[in-house]
């Protein structure tokens, strides 16, 4: 075997075995969880994976290796057709805001390139304190990102809150290129690190959001935003929260914000976000089997240790990397769901009601659009399926959009795969045209 069928075969096997990672479906759980980043990446790379692909099948039929001419093709075949599902044509904002609206947007991007060009820079401010932490909690911090100089003000704010699982990463994770994308479209970009658990419950993490609107909306004027053109974006727990937040103004937790205050809100974003608590406990039951139906089951080995001696637990706790750690939990932990609620389902259940987006739908509600992957091992997309069609019963306008061959995350990357993922591209694109209807 020479060199030339060497990496024939290589180019054309990695094609195909990635290529066939993205058209099988994974339960949700541990398996789901295994083949997760592969299927992620897969999605991410998928234009570079199909031209090896290619590559491998050309340099096959030079080296006469028929292994490396079937796969390479096979596998590039397979790439291109997920390349075609993501991106083909049909714009899921028509049928909600009609043809002639969407038509009169200009926002300069595209849908999808190969190679999406890089944004320009936007003005960034770190660490401002919104608030006061509570019961000596850290004070409440954010990020703001404004247009750079020249770039006409859109008067719209995103307020935004990242994803994991409401215990761990932090502001700026992996949102910066999105954030350039918004400000270079006259967007204002509020990058909020609302508390996490376990030291904040679910009443902790919305009296953070509500602070972050007020903040926002007394300084309007400052940043040159219209306080009536403020929305709210989450990803995963953040969605969660965005939803709460935009859904339920009459949440007992923003009694603890101020009660004078305007908290209504333009429209809300939800990446794969959680819209029954009451669903999602019983979901993350199934795949958490040490998850108790009953406080009283609780054992010692599922009850937190403190972690916070070494370098790495020091890394990973203080810089809100992964706060649980420090716990003695891992994300997918046993006590996720009932320390954030306080309670079981069967203990509490008014207050797993209250703390579903899904409750409180009414005409009231502001105008929404929910991104979902169809293969999420974490949030299954009925969770925004069901949110779409009861925001579509009470006259709602409300925009739905599912990726298939995609996982939870897949709008989050590391480098410059962001530019190049076909789901992360068209999501993006979706967003911003949302955003300008919203402006």
């Amino acid at each position: 075997m020479n060199g030339v069928e060497i990496v024939a075969g290589t180019f054309g096997f990695a094609g195909l075995f990635l290529g066939l990672i993205l058209y099988l479906k994974f339960p949700p759980g541990i398996w789901g969880g295994i083949f997760w980043l592969p299927k992620l990446w897969a999605d991410a790379w998928s234009p570079v994976l199909a031209l090896l692909g290619l590559a491998g099948f050309f340099l096959g039929w030079i080296a006469l290796s028929p292994f490396a001419i079937v796969s390479g093709l096979a596998g590039a075949v397979l790439l291109l057709w997920h390349i075609h599902l993501i991106t083909r044509g049909g714009d899921p904002l028509i049928p909600v805001f009609g043809a002639d609206q969407v038509q009169q947007i200009q926002t300069g991007t595209t849908k999808y390139r190969l190679i999406q060009p890089n944004p320009p820079p936007a003005k960034g401010t770190r660490d401002l304190i919104l608030g006061p932490g509570k019961d000596g909690a850290p004070p409440l911090l954010a990020d703001l990102w404004e247009p750079s100089e020249g770039t006409p003000r859109s008067g719209l704010a995103v307020i935004y809150l990242h994803g994991g699982a409401w215990q761990a990463l932090d502001k700026d994770f992996l949102a910066q290129p999105l954030f350039r994308r918004l400000a270079n479209q006259g967007h204002v970009i509020l990058d909020v690190a609302y508390p996490l658990a376990p030291q904040a419950n679910l009443d902790l993490m919305l009296i953070g959001v509500g602070h972050a609107i007020v903040w926002m909306k007394e300084h309007a004027m400052e940043f040159q935003v219209n306080p009536e053109r403020i929305v709210l974006m989450g990803v995963s727990g953040g969605a969660h929260l965005a939803l709460l937040t935009a859904y339920a103004p009459g949440h007992p937790a923003f009694q603890h914000v101020s009660q004078r205050e305007d908290m209504s809100i333009r429209a809300v974003i939800s990446m794969f976000g959680v819209t029954d608590m009451a669903a999602f406990f019983d979901e993350y039951g199934k795949t958490t089997k040490k998850q108790p139906k009953f406080s009283s089951q609780i054992t010692r080995d599922l009850l937190p240790l403190m972690h916070d001696r070494t370098r790495v637990d020091r890394f990973m706790t203080r810089n809100r990397l992964f706060p649980a750690y420090r716990y003695g939990n891992i994300p997918g932990g046993a006590l996720l769901i009932v320390g954030l609620m306080v309670g079981t389902l069967v203990e509490v259940p008014e207050s797993y009601h209250q703390a579903s987006p899904i409750a409180y739908v009414s005409s009231h509600c502001p105008p929404t659009l929910q991104i979902f992957d169809d293969n999420d091992f974490i949030i299954d997309a009925s969770h925004g399926r069901r949110l779409h069609k009861a925001l579509c019963g009470a006259g709602v306008r409300s925009v739905y959009i599912e990726y298939p061959q995609t996982v939870h995350g897949f709008d989050q990357y590391f480098g410059v795969s962001r530019r190049i993922s076909p789901s992360a591209q068209v999501a993006t694109y979706e967003i911003e045209q949302f955003l300008s209807i919203m402006v």
